[in-house]
C-alpha cells in the first residue's frame, strides 16, 4: 500500500493512490469494527477547493465489501469539459448492486449546477438483508429504478422511480414472509407518491398502501395515506424468533394517517381475527415496582406536540399523536400472557369486544368498551409448591369507561377438584350408618371459584365454593347444603379454600364425637383415604360381575370414653346386593377394630353388625322404606351404641325451596289422563 500527496497548491488539491487497502484506514478510525474493505488504485483532483470546487477522478475500488455485502467494482471517472464544468461517471457492478450514475457538474461559487441521472439497473434484496443486520432474512428478487437529478446542490430537483419486482423478504422478529410483485413508487421534489402499493403476507392476502408522503419540509414531512388489508397475516413467531412476544397475528385494517411528522393523525378501524393467538412474556423489570418521584420532564414550549424535540424523559407521557381507533376482537383470538418464566405463570383470555381507543396530542389516553371472556386460563404456582389451573367462566369482562388503567373488573376463574367431602362433613358424619358415611367418602367434583372484581389498580379479590349441578344431590344434598353454610363464614371458607389449592382435599374439622381436625387429621384422613380406595379396587376385582357391592372404609378418631383419651381406627366393611328389579337392597357389615377399642376385654366384635334392608316404594327411588340395626360410636356422652329403627324416607333434588313444589306440580300435569276425565 502507499499514497502519495503533492504539494498543496491554491489551484487544487491531489491524492494518488495505489493498492491502498480501505480496511487499513477505516480500522483506524474504529478499531472495533471494520466497515468496509477493497483495494483503492488512482487519482483524485478536488479544482479550487475553497472557492468553486471542481473535481477530476480516475479511481477504481475492487472487491468492495461493505458490512460483508459484496457489492463488486466501484469505478469513479471525473473529466473536466471546459472552464467549470465536468463530465461525471460512476458506477458500480459486479456484486450485489449494479447502478450507473452519469451526467455533467457545473462548479459554481454559490452553488453547483447538477445535470445527474441515476440508474438502478439491479439492486439485489439480498444486498438489504446484508445491510438490515439480521433483522430481515430469506431476502429474494430485485429493486431497479431511475432518478434524474437537476438544479443546484442549494435546491436540487428530483423525478424518478423505484420498482420492486419479485421482492420478497421474512422479517426475523416477526417470522412472517412479505411480498411485494410489481409494484412502484414515484418520488419527486413534492413527496413520495403510493398508487395501490400492495404488501402481500405469505398466503397472498394484500396489505394495501394509497396515497402521498409530501415532503416540502423535510424534517418535517406531511401525510396522506391510505391503508386497507383484509386477512393479514403480520405475526408468525415462535419464541425463538422472538423472547418478547410470538404467535399469529390475523387483522382486518382500514386506516389514514394525516397530519406531519410533529403531529401525526391516526384514524383506526381494527378488526382482530380469530386465528390470531399471540404470547407476551413480562421482563423482569416490569414485574418490579419501579420508584419514580422526582423526575423532570422538559418540554418545548414553543410547540409542546413536537416529538422531534422531545427527550426521553419527556417519552414516558406519550405525547405528539393523534390516534382515533375502533378495535373489534374476534371470540375466537386467544391472548396469553407469561407472568413468569421461572414459575410458569401464565393467563390466557380469549373472547369479543369492540374497543375505542384514543390519544389526544397533549398525551391524554383514552378507552372505552367491554372485553367478553369467552374462554381461557389463568395457572398459578403457590410457593413453589403446587400448579393449580383455574379456568376462566364464560361471560367474564373487562370494561372501560375512560383511563385505560381504571378498568372495573368483573372476572370469575374456576378450579375443579375432585375430593372427598368426609373431612368437611365430619360434624354431620357421627350418628350416621355406614351408607350415609360411604356416601361422604365419594369423590365429588367441587368448584372452587376465584372471583375478580374492583379496578385494574385495587382488584378485590373473594372466593367461594360450588358443586356442579348435577352432582348435588349427593349425600341427600347434605354436602351441598354445607357448602352454602361455607359460603356465608368468609373465615373458614378461606381456609378451606387454600386446604382444596394446596392439598387438593377439606381441611378436617373438629366433630361432635370428640374428634379433633387439624394438620393431624389431614395426614390421617391422607392415610385412610389411600387404604379404601386400594381395598375398594382390590374388591371390584375380587367380586366381578356376581352383582354383590363390596365397600371398604376406613375410620380415624380420638375416643375419649374411659379415663382417657383413646385412638381408634376401624375398618368398616359392608356387602351390597340389589334384588327383585333392583328394588330391595340388602345391606350388611361390620366395623372392626384396628386400633384401640370401646369393648371390655372379653368381648368379641360381632360377625355383622349393621345391618339394613330397604325397599323402593316408587322405581325412581323418591319414597323409600329402611329397617336397619347398627353398631356405632355415637358421642363422648353416649360411647358405643346398637341403635334398631325404621325409617321412611323422601328424596327430591331441588336449589331452592319453590322449586320443590314447582317440580310435584310439573309432573302431575305430565300425567295422562284417564279414560273417565276424557270422557267427561
Amino acid at each position: 500500500m502507499s499514497s502519495t500527496l503533492p504539494d498543496i497548491e491554491k489551484e487544487h488539491l491531489a491524492v494518488h493512490f495505489e493498492n491502498f487497502r480501505l480496511s487499513d484506514f477505516l480500522n483506524y478510525l474504529n478499531p472495533e469494527e471494520t466497515l468496509a474493505t477493497g483495494r483503492l488504485n488512482g487519482n483524485l483532483i478536488v479544482e479550487e477547493p475553497f472557492l468553486s470546487p471542481g473535481l477530476l477522478a480516475d479511481m477504481q475500488i475492487e472487491e468492495l465489501n461493505v458490512m460483508e455485502v459484496q457489492l463488486g467494482n466501484l469505478a469513479l471517472n471525473a473529466r473536466e469539459i471546459n472552464e467549470d464544468s465536468y463530465d461525471f461517471n460512476l458506477d458500480l457492478n459486479g456484486g450485489d448492486i449494479d447502478l450507473d450514475l452519469t451526467g455533467d457538474y457545473q462548479a459554481d461559487e454559490e452553488a453547483a449546477k447538477l445535470n445527474l441521472n441515476l440508474v438502478l439497473n439491479e439492486i439485489k434484496m439480498s444486498a438489504i438483508e446484508g445491510f438490515s443486520d439480521g433483522e430481515i432474512t430469506d431476502t429474494r428478487g430485485t429493486i431497479s429504478g431511475e432518478v434524474k437529478v437537476s438544479g443546484t446542490t442549494k435546491d436540487p430537483f428530483y423525478n424518478g422511480t423505484i420498482n420492486f419486482n419479485e421482492a420478497g423478504f421474512n422479517v426475523a422478529k416477526l417470522n412472517a414472509n412479505f411480498e411485494l410483485q410489481n409494484e412502484t413508487m414515484k418520488i419527486n421534489n413534492e413527496g413520495l407518491f403510493l398508487d395501490n402499493f400492495r404488501l402481500l403476507d405469505e398466503s397472498g392476502n394484500e396489505f394495501a398502501i394509497n396515497g402521498k408522503m409530501l415532503t416540502e419540509s423535510y424534517t418535517n414531512p406531511e401525510f396522506d395515506l391510505q391503508f386497507n388489508a383484509k386477512d393479514f397475516s403480520a405475526l408468525n413467531s415462535t419464541k425463538d424468533d422472538n423472547e418478547l412476544f410470538y404467535g399469529t397475528a390475523i387483522f382486518d385494517v382500514d386506516a389514514k394517517l394525516t397530519g406531519n411528522l410533529n403531529l401525526p393523525r391516526l384514524d383506526l378501524k381494527l378488526n382482530v381475527g380469530g386465528a390470531t393467538d399471540i404470547t407476551y412474556i413480562l421482563t423482569d423489570s416490569e414485574l418490579e415496582i419501579e420508584e419514580r418521584d422526582g423526575v423532570v420532564i422538559f418540554v418545548n414550549r414553543k410547540n409542546p406536540d413536537d416529538i422531534l424535540s422531545q427527550t426521553r424523559e419527556e417519552s414516558i407521557t406519550v405525547t405528539g399523536f393523534a390516534v382515533n381507533a375502533i378495535i373489534s376482537i374476534d371470540e375466537n383470538a386467544l391472548f396469553n400472557v407469561i407472568i413468569d418464566e421461572r414459575t410458569g405463570d401464565n393467563l390466557q383470555v380469549g373472547g369479543e369486544g369492540d374497543l375505542n381507543f384514543n390519544i389526544q396530542p397533549n398525551g391524554r389516553t383514552t378507552l372505552t368498551g367491554i372485553y367478553t371472556m369467552q374462554k381461557g386460563h389463568f395457572e398459578m404456582n403457590l410457593y413453589n409448591l403446587v400448579k393449580r389451573r383455574f379456568e376462566i367462566s364464560q361471560g367474564s369482562s373487562v370494561s372501560w369507561s375512560g383511563d385505560p388503567f381504571d378498568a372495573n373488573l368483573d372476572v370469575k376463574a374456576i378450579y375443579r377438584v375432585e375430593t372427598s367431602a368426609s373431612s368437611l362433613m365430619t360434624s354431620s358424619a357421627t350418628g350416621m350408618d355406614a351408607g350415609m358415611n360411604n356416601s361422604y367418602r365419594q369423590q365429588v367434583p367441587f368448584l372452587v371459584y376465584l372471583n375478580v372484581n374492583g379496578e385494574l389498580t385495587q382488584p378485590v379479590l373473594t372466593f367461594n365454593l360450588d358443586i356442579p349441578e348435577d352432582d348435588r344431590g349427593v349425600a341427600a344434598g347434605q354436602v351441598y347444603g354445607r357448602i352454602q353454610q361455607l359460603n356465608q363464614q368468609e373465615e373458614e371458607l378461606n381456609k378451606q379454600v387454600f386446604s382444596l389449592l394446596v392439598l387438593n382435599r377439606f381441611f378436617p374439622q373438629s366433630g361432635n364425637d370428640g374428634s379433633g381436625g387439624g394438620t393431624m387429621a389431614i395426614a390421617r384422613d391422607n392415610l385412610n383415604q389411600a387404604l379404601s380406595d386400594q381395598l375398594n379396587m382390590f374388591s371390584n376385582q375380587l367380586l366381578g360381575k356376581t352383582g354383590i357391592e363390596l365397600d371398604f372404609g376406613i375410620d380415624s378418631y380420638t375416643d375419649y370414653q374411659g379415663d382417657g383419651a383413646q385412638d381408634r381406627t376401624q375398618l368398616d366393611i359392608t356387602a351390597r346386593k340389589r334384588l327383585f328389579n333392583d328394588r330391595v337392597i340388602v345391606s350388611v357389615g361390620s366395623e372392626v377394630d384396628i386400633q384401640g377399642s370401646s369393648q371390655n376385654p372379653d368381648e368379641q366384635n360381632p360377625v355383622i353388625g349393621n345391618v339394613s334392608i330397604e325397599y323402593l316404594l316408587t322405581e325412581n327411588g323418591r319414597f323409600r322404606l329402611k329397617g336397619f340395626r347398627r353398631n356405632q360410636f355415637e358421642n363422648v356422652i353416649d360411647g358405643q351404641l346398637i341403635v334398631n329403627g325404621i325409617a321412611l324416607i323422601f328424596t327430591r333434588e331441588f336449589n331452592e325451596f319453590k322449586e320443590l313444589f314447582k317440580k310435584a306440580v310439573e309432573e302431575e300435569l305430565e300425567k295422562p289422563q284417564s279414560n273417565d276425565e276424557d270422557e267427561n
